[in-house]
């Protein structure tokens, strides 16, 4: 919902990944925007603009400081500005298409926001050319977007979240041959990526994470067994422990008694109940 004394007129061009609109305000605006499917870079040609995004964050911009917009966030805002451009950007131009980034926005008067101003004031009219080619179209937003990225960083939101979902895959998946690049995978970071994230908030690696799981998952099949319905080496198996020996002693670390024992003291726990 915007609000302001004048219609706006509109200049705007691109495709489905990367859209530019310039905009001519009318008199003062405010008003609400997003969450939003896309990501918005924008920036004042004149004038100044406040913004509260929903966690209660504020930021006062000046002309030709560009600002991330991040598709998850609802912000507020006020504005004087009579002109601005607005670069939407999908998620998946950005490498995000499962659950879009948080981005954290720059100092006022950061150098490595010029990259991007440069480009943008360089491309922009390319952009809204209808007649420019579809491989040229795509080459030019892959460009946009590398810049993009290199001048928003991710917030920690996003590395908390990024965390979850690899912890939800080991879950979901402990029974299943994974590796660390499947984990890696499935919460978009890079194999090592993965491997500096469990350090700083586990203090262990994915592997050892997964294996935990894994033992965790064993212990309570043999808690729950019955004498003659199954045997350890079967259970191991099925959570994928193929080295028996090292299963067992890594099962005795952590739960300070062997399989065999849990397995005995669950035959004894049932017998008693009968």
């Amino acid at each position: 919902m915007t609000t302001s004394d004048a219609p706006d007129e509109y200049q705007s061009g691109g495709d489905d990944d990367l859209m530019i609109r310039r905009i001519r305000a009318g008199g003062p605006r405010s008003g609400t925007i997003g969450p939003r499917p896309d990501h918005v870079v924008f920036w004042l040609a004149d004038g100044r603009a406040r913004l509260t995004d929903d966690d209660g964050g504020t930021w006062d911009v000046g002309p030709e400081r560009p600002v991330m917009l991040s598709a998850p966030v609802a912000y507020g805002f006020e504005t004087d500005a009579t002109a601005m451009t607005l670069v939407h950007l999908s998620p998946s131009l950005l490498g995000d298409a499962d659950e879009p980034w948080e981005f954290r926005q720059p100092d006022e008067g950061d150098p490595a926001t010029e990259p991007l101003r440069a480009l943008l004031r360089d491309v922009a009219g390319r952009v809204l050319d209808p007649a420019l080619p579809d491989d040229e179209r795509a080459s030019l937003n892959r460009r946009i977007a590398t810049v993009v990225l290199s001048t928003f960083t991710r917030t920690r939101s996003d590395v908390a979240h990024r965390m979850r979902r690899a912890i939800r895959f080991v879950h979901e998946h402990a029974g299943d041959p994974i590796t660390v690049a499947d984990v890696a995978d499935a919460c978009g970071l890079s194999a090592r990526g993965l491997q500096d994230l469990f350090r700083r908030r586990l203090a262990v690696t994915p592997v050892q994470y997964l294996r935990e799981v894994r033992l965790d998952r064993v212990h309570l099949v043999l808690r729950a067994s019955r004498a003659g319905s199954t045997t350890v080496g079967e259970v191991a198996r099925r959570w994928q422990f193929a080295h028996l020996g090292r299963f067992a002693a890594n099962y005795r670390a952590r739960f300070g008694e062997s399989p065999h024992e849990t397995v005995a003291r669950a035959g004894r726990s049932v017998r008693r109940a009968g």
